[in-house]
């Protein structure tokens, strides 16, 4: 396995725009991508990035309780895709990238769909019932369905530890649902599926991309993906206007800008790029850190109630999450797999 250069670890700045390197020349390493999961973080995926991401993405979860004060799922939806779509803009003028070849838009159109029109409206829905530190727990067990995904797209193989972790994840997602409790009324379980439904398209999207479109830049592959989520959800967001169910506040709209500019578009640079380094599982690691942010900033700031409840199933649902990728019977036995160039530009 080959590490990359230093400056490429740590650097965020390089994140946009600059050309992966192929296997054997700087790629960080050609085994699976659960395999990969088990390697250092401070190589793969810098630690600064996932500190980076978990507070970007923690908040986001205080950002959609806001907004749907004022506006419904959909538009919320719409309005986060495409602002982060103008922010990539930007970007893809500013570094001179071409726009995704033709073969690939079908396969943009679909994560499009999976990893932003149907996660955004499942989790605000989600969040008109259940409160933003639920939501946010219930999202960390994205990494179960990747497992799941990645074994069913790219032919990854899990051991038993892993299956286990997957049984023992969705457990914890049970717990922390409320399933079997009297404390949660049934429009809250409908809530929490929603979530955990946002999940599998995140899982299913992680795979998918990393099959079917290595051949594109971290930036390209954001671009098109949030152009296709924005041309989707139009119609539907234009009736929203039309019909007087958007009034947003000055609050409600500082919320979005940030949910859209930094939780989407800068965000999704920040992911992609690590996915398309370290494999589908590792890209998903950054939920480990995300109900922490979230959590806090749901009691501090909304003032959300605290529940033992979501402790203990959240340790559970991270539990699960160690043993599916590995981290504590150490790492798998790896199968080699090439690793696809990126075509982008310097």
């Amino acid at each position: 396995m080959v590490r990359p250069p230093r400056e490429f670890c740590n650097s965020l700045v390089d994140l946009i725009g600059r050309r992966l390197k192929p296997a054997g020349a700087g790629a960080c390493w050609s085994g699976s991508s659960l395999d990969r999961a088990s390697f250092p973080t401070s190589c793969g995926v810098p630690v600064r990035r996932l500190f980076l991401l978990a507070f970007i993405w923690g908040w986001s979860f205080l950002f959609i309780k806001v907004i749907l004060e004022d506006a419904p799922p959909t538009f919320l939806a719409w309005g986060r895709i495409a602002l982060g779509l103008a922010v990539l803009v930007v970007a893809m003028r500013r570094r001179g990238e071409r726009l995704p070849e033709r073969r690939y838009w079908g396969h943009l159109a679909v994560l499009g769909l999976a990893m932003s029109v149907l996660p955004f409206m499942l989790i605000g829905w989600g969040e008109e019932h259940i409160s933003s530190a639920l939501a946010s727990v219930l999202n960390a067990c994205t990494p179960l369905f990747a497992a799941g995904f990645a074994a069913a797209l790219l032919g990854e193989r899990l051991r038993p530890p892993q299956l286990a972790g997957v049984a023992i994840g969705f457990l914890g997602v049970a717990v922390v649902a409320g399933v079997g409790g009297g404390d949660l009324a049934g429009s809250s379980l409908l809530g929490s599926l929603a979530v955990v439904l946002a999940g599998a398209g995140y899982g299913f999207g992680f795979a998918y991309a990393n099959r079917f479109t290595t051949g594109l830049s971290a930036l390209q592959l954001s671009f098109g993906q949030l152009l296709a989520g924005t041309v989707l959800l139009a119609p539907v967001a234009a009736v929203d206007v039309a019909a007087g169910r958007v009034a947003l506040g000055p609050r409600a709209a500082l919320c979005l800008v940030l949910l859209g500019a930094l939780g989407t578009g800068y965000a999704y640079l920040l992911n992609y790029r690590t996915l398309q380094e370290s494999g589908a599982t590792v890209a998903s690691l950054v939920t480990y850190l995300v109900p922490l942010v979230a959590v806090a900033a749901g009691i501090l700031v909304l003032g959300e109630p605290f529940s033992i409840r979501l402790v203990l199933g959240g340790l559970v649902v991270v539990l699960g999450v160690a043993l599916v990728q590995g981290r504590l019977f150490g790492p798998r036995h790896p199968v080699p797999q090439p690793v696809a160039e990126t075509a982008a530009t310097d």
